[in-house]
């Protein structure tokens, strides 16, 4: 359709400028390819087993790619301090039968889990930042601006980027799927199924309310820190605070990945067909648009590779094309560093 062609035909000349090429040179076939590579850059639209309720074959790593989430004993950890428990028995109950009657096992929205992950370790790196500038008293322009472009980057690019899908499309989208009782059949569940769908929805829309009130209390603080008529008592303050709310966001940001982990992203495999993920996949890259796609595309990078998950590699490898991968470090140093990325290794050893 004439949207898409316009969209792809944006996102070629964008690749162009950054490689220095021009594709209009080169085989028809060639430049088909590339663009489909270069489209699905940021979530990907291939096969993956994360979200399979069972799997005998185990990785060549050894790690199990089934959703072993789905006979956990989750009593005692992030979901059942945010869920009830019999909500999450239901749940768990509904994917362990459904796995077993053969329905569909792809999880295709990898990057509404990489994108909470990038999230989660940038407010870990926001942490360590302030709790650096804290301890060494630093009261220098060049680290508190630093920590004023890394709360900025945090708070306003990152989280917003990721907050702004998900209130725009994906609730929306995860309520139609997951919280209609027709997805269920007519069995004598269906109805409960809903309900607890609905639970585990409105739950992670209210830890996005509360992690964007953490946030800009954080980011407030940070700005506040760096005022140069404070006194340095009120800069530790600030400091503190900052150190604070980071950790405090990072908590917040770990119990949404816990729902999303345990139970969203498995229900999502066995409710969801291939084509409708893909379908939202495409959506959301043209909302995100090729800029900003490639900025997050390079911290869901770093945090997938700092997991220390060989499965989760290997996904991203799987997912990313060829050439978005080779372009990553290009991007790291022309578009992620320049929004601020930068800042939040400030005072740390080069990487």
């Amino acid at each position: 359709s004439g949207w898409c062609g316009a969209y792809y035909g944006s996102c070629l000349r964008g690749l162009e400028l950054e490689i220095g090429c021009d594709f209009r040179t080169m085989r028809s076939t060639t430049s088909t390819i590339i663009v489909a590579l270069l489209i699905f850059c940021y979530l990907g639209v291939t096969t993956t087993c994360f979200a399979a309720a069972v799997s005998p074959t185990p990785t060549p790593s050894g790690e199990s790619c089934r959703s072993d989430s789905i006979a956990a004993d989750v009593r005692g950890g992030g979901i059942a301090n945010s869920i009830d428990e019999k909500t999450i028995s239901l749940i768990k109950q509904f994917l362990t039968t459904s796995s077993t009657n053969g329905q569909n096992k792809e999880f295709l929205i990898q990057g509404w889990r990489w994108h909470c992950m990038s999230l989660i370790r940038d407010a870990d790196r926001l942490e360590r930042l302030a709790a650096h500038l804290y301890s060494n008293k630093v009261d220098d322009d060049s680290g508190l601006d630093a920590l004023l472009s890394a709360a900025d980057y945090v708070v306003n690019f990152n989280m917003a980027g990721l907050h702004r899908i998900e209130t725009t499309m994906f609730v929306k989208w995860l309520r139609k799927n997951l919280c209609n009782v027709d997805a269920f059949g007519d069995g004598s569940n269906a109805a409960a199924m809903a309900t607890a769908f609905v639970k585990v929805i409105d739950k992670i829309d209210s830890q996005r309310v509360d992690c964007e009130k953490i946030g800009k209390d954080l980011y407030d603080n940070a700005s506040a820190s760096s005022r140069s008529s404070i006194t340095t008592d009120q800069r530790q303050r600030y400091l503190l605070e900052v150190v604070r709310l980071s950790t405090r966001l990072s908590d917040q940001l770990h119990l949404t990945r816990d729902l999303q982990e345990m139970l969203v992203v498995p229900s999502i495999s066995q409710l969801v067909s291939v084509s409708e993920q893909k379908s939202f996949n495409n959506k959301v890259l043209l909302a995100l648009g090729l800029l900003e796609s490639r900025v997050h595309l390079v911290g869901m990078h770093d945090a997938v590779w700092e997991s220390g998950s060989d499965i989760e590699k290997q996904k991203f490898e799987q997912e990313i094309p060829y050439v978005a991968r080779i372009m990553i470090e290009r991007w790291r140093k022309s578009l992620y560093a320049p929004k601020g990325a930068w800042a939040l290794d400030y005072g740390v050893s080069d990487k």
